[in-house]
This record gives structure tokens, sequence and C-alpha cells, in this order.
């Protein structure tokens, strides 16, 4: 009776000790006699264990860890935020973490925002930026922030995205898009198909301006994730840090010349600013998303909805600055004594 019961443990263990082979036996951890050592044959023998063998990691690298914010240990009510904007968000660029945010999901308009989504599709689209786009009497009806283009005139599509950008122009917003996708409607499909690839939450447009609001909405927190895809886009970038004037001549016989602004109040005002996009209509109130490099090297994302004409610049610095005092990024948490030795500097 004792053999037979010994035989059958002997079965059950099986399966365990050949698992523990393949374990041992594949990355990260592994046996061998070269490598980089955790624990030497003595280390072992310290520990009252024997080994033949010794233990170490593979292609383990702290530059493979993520560097996240982190908040500094401060008083409760010494780090408290408080944002005059009907809903608003505060994320970390690399990481995607949010830092702050106030009814950051429920559903918004966001006015001229919506041409962000508008660049980043046609980055995805326009092969030649060169490439002349012609007005047509639908876009040159826009109305609203306008550079005057006029019905007829061309221009190439790297001049009308600068207009779409930095003046928030909506016939340069609707000439590109009937350019690119042949109406802005099959245009605004893209946006949407751009929307589930950027995992939106609560994002639909409808058109490429941002002027239709009764039937489009998003998010702050969709704004913010806009906002780290344009990272990736030097071109976007380098438009929205442009300041105030440029001309562009059209490409006709005409060849009129038109002033480009930059509706971008803290330009050059305000340090770090990476781009910025404002926002108006009487549905959205006043809005603006803004990507800043703070002075820690750290990039975040700030997005207000409906906070005031004057109000949403103020609340932006704030929520900027806030982020620069109230954390900092690490792979690992500061132990006290970091904590300690960074007060005493």
């Amino acid at each position: 009776m004792f053999f037979l019961t010994a035989f059958l443990v002997g079965l059950l263990l099986l399966p365990v000790k050949e698992n523990f082979k393949d374990f041992t036996s594949n990355p990260p951890f592994s046996w061998a006699k070269k490598g980089e050592f955790l624990a030497t044959k003595e280390d072992l023998a310290e520990n009252n264990q024997n080994s033949s063998e010794t233990a170490y990691f593979e292609n383990v690298s702290l530059k493979n860890l993520p560097v996240v914010p982190r908040p500094k240990e401060k008083d409760q009510g010494e780090n408290k935020l408080v944002v005059w904007a009907k809903k608003a968000v505060l994320i970390d660029a690399e990481t995607g973490k949010v830092l702050y945010q106030d009814k950051m999901l429920e559903d918004h308009h966001i006015a001229s925002i919506t041409k962000v989504m508008t660049a980043l599709v046609l980055m995805d689209i326009v092969k030649d930026w060169d490439e002349k786009v012609e007005i047509s009497p639908y876009a040159a009806s826009a109305g609203g922030a306008t550079v005057h283009f006029l019905s007829g005139e061309k221009f190439k599509a790297i001049d009308l995205l600068k207009a779409m950008l930095m003046n928030s122009d909506n016939t340069a917003a609707r000439a590109l898009a009937e350019h690119f996708a042949g109406r802005e409607e099959k245009f605004a499909e893209l946006m949407n198909e751009k929307a589930k690839e950027l995992k939106l939450r609560n994002s639909y447009f409808v058109d490429a301006s941002g002027l239709d609001d009764e039937r489009s909405h998003s998010c702050a927190f969709d704004v913010a994730q806009i906002a780290r895809e344009v990272l990736r886009y030097p071109t976007i970038l380098e438009i929205m840090q442009t300041p105030s004037h440029i001309q562009i001549q059209s490409c006709d016989e005409f060849s009129n010349v038109h002033r480009v602004g930059n509706t971008d109040e803290l330009l050059g005002k305000y340090p770090g600013i990476l781009g910025a996009k404002t926002g108006f209509t009487y549905n959205a109130g006043y809005c603006l998303m803004m990507i800043r490099e703070g002075k820690n090297g750290r990039k975040v994302i700030g997005v207000v909805l409906d906070a005031g004409e004057k109000q949403r610049w103020i609340e932006m610095q704030k929520m900027l600055d806030w982020a620069d005092e109230n954390f900092y990024w690490s792979v690992f948490p500061k132990t006290n004594n970091q904590k300690k030795e960074k007060e005493e500097e």
C-alpha cells in the first residue's frame, strides 16, 4: 500500500517538476554560468542554499520602464486645484495619466477645436502639401473667424492649413475637406474613423470646422487624446507655434495676399507652449486646448471647455503651473531620504 501511494504522489508531482524546468530555462529568469549575476554560488551558500548554478536575469533594463507623474507630498489644502470651467482635464502627454479632471467625459461642443481633428485626418490623406486647393462658393460662405478668402481663389494646401490652425479660419477647413475628400460629409466620416482609431470615448463629428455644433459633440478627455496625437506631427506643432502675422499668397492670376494671425494669446508670453487651439460658438462657450513642456521637461496637456473669453487663458495657466508645482516624474516613487534631500537643496 505504501509503495502504491508513493508511486501515485510521484506521478502527481511530475508536471510540477517539468513546469519548474521550463520556467528556469526561459527568459527573463534563467540558470546559467554566464550573464548578469544577481546571486553567486557563495551568496546562495550564505543562505543555506545548495546550488551548482548561478541565477541571473536577461535583458532587464530600467530604460524600458515608464517615467510617470507622481504627486508631491504636500498638505491637503496646499495642492488643491479649482478650475473655473464647465469641463476640464489635465493629463501627462506621454503616459496619458489624468492629473486633474472635472466632468472630463461629459458631452460638450468643442467648436473650432474640431479643426485639430481635421488636421490629423489631413495628415493621413494629403500626399503633396503644395497641391493647389480652390475655394468653393460653399467654403467661402462659412463666415466666423476668417482670413477673408474669396470664392475661386487657389492656395497651396499648406497655406490653408496654416490659416485653419492659426487663425481658426472656417473657409480654409471647408476647402481642404472638400478638396481632399470630395465633399465635407465624406470628410466627416474620415474624422469619425480617426476617432475610433484613437479610441475616443465620446466624440462625433459632422463637419471639418466645428461650426455645426448641434449634431457634433466631444468631451474634454477626448480633446486631450487628440492633442496627444498631435505630438506625432511636427508640421502641426510648427504651425501652431508660428506667431502673428504671416502672409499667404493665392496661386492664381490675381496673386492676392492675405494676412494670417494666431489666436493663441499666450504664445510668446508663457514659456513652453508647444501648441494650442481656441474654439468658440454660443453652444460651446469659450474653449481652449494647450500642450506645454514644463520646467522639468515633461509635456502636459490641458483642456478647458466653456471657461469665459478671458478666463480660459487664466485657468489654463493655473492648471499648467499646478502640474509643475505638484508633480514630479520618476520611474519609482521617491524615498523619504530622497524627498528630504530635495527639500534641503
